[in-house]
């Protein structure tokens, strides 16, 4: 599998491109990340535990280093009983707490993100809301990766997205343009080359002037 095609397999994993620059004298272009913030386009599941992002808006979640956003949609329940991502992590509600959920014969998350659900207990088979998940729209400032499709946020208050809903039963796919990344992979390649080339030919025409002035 290319690496190409493995970013592109990846849940909700967003496009990083590279800025080349190369400082003078540089023996290596430097790369600066730049994330394609660009919410991936929605794949049917058809999972109840699974919810996509539409428009600017991502999950707060709440991770062992602080709280973050994400657009990896694969949820589950915890044995303590906490609505979590895929890697265990609380997605937050409103209030920024986690959302607690007991045994459910049935879970629904509206587009708002009001998480529901029939207790497994139920005898009259009566949903009844647990809380909504906090929807956040992409913060101003730069943003720290943590994996492809979650980021820590910059200091300061999240605020809720304007635009932005769930969609149960769909997961995100991966935003990565696998064209595009194999183009500006070989023109980051062939920049290097030039560069290097360039302070080779430079280095070897400072060597001939040397000899030139050694030998008059």
């Amino acid at each position: 599998m290319s690496s190409a095609s493995l970013y592109t397999s990846m849940t909700g994993i967003q496009a990083i491109t590279a800025d080349s620059k190369a400082p003078g004298g540089a023996d290596a272009v430097a790369l600066t990340p730049n994330p394609n913030l660009t919410a991936g386009p929605l794949q049917h599941t058809g999972s109840a535990f699974d919810v996509a992002v539409s428009g600017d808006a991502w999950l707060e979640v709440q991770t062992p280093t602080g709280n973050a956003i994400s657009r990896d949609g694969s949820l589950q329940v915890t044995n303590a009983g906490i609505l979590a991502d895929n890697n265990g992590n609380p997605v937050l509600n409103t209030t920024g707490q986690p959302i607690s959920l007991p045994q459910l014969a049935k879970l629904e998350i509206g587009s708002d993100g009001t998480v529901s659900g029939v207790p497994a207990t139920s005898q009259n088979g009566q949903s009844q809301v647990y809380g909504q998940i906090n929807i956040v729209a992409t913060p101003p400032g730069t943003l720290t990766p943590l994996s492809g499709a979650m980021f820590a946020a910059p200091a300061g208050p999240l605020q809720p997205a304007t635009n932005g809903t769930l969609e149960q039963g769909y997961l995100n796919g991966s935003n990565v343009d696998p064209t595009m990344t194999m183009m500006n992979m070989i023109a980051d390649s062939r920049s290097y080359q030039l560069q290097t080339n360039l302070m080779k030919s430079q280095a070897d025409g400072g060597q001939a002037l040397d000899t030139l002035v050694a030998q008059g």
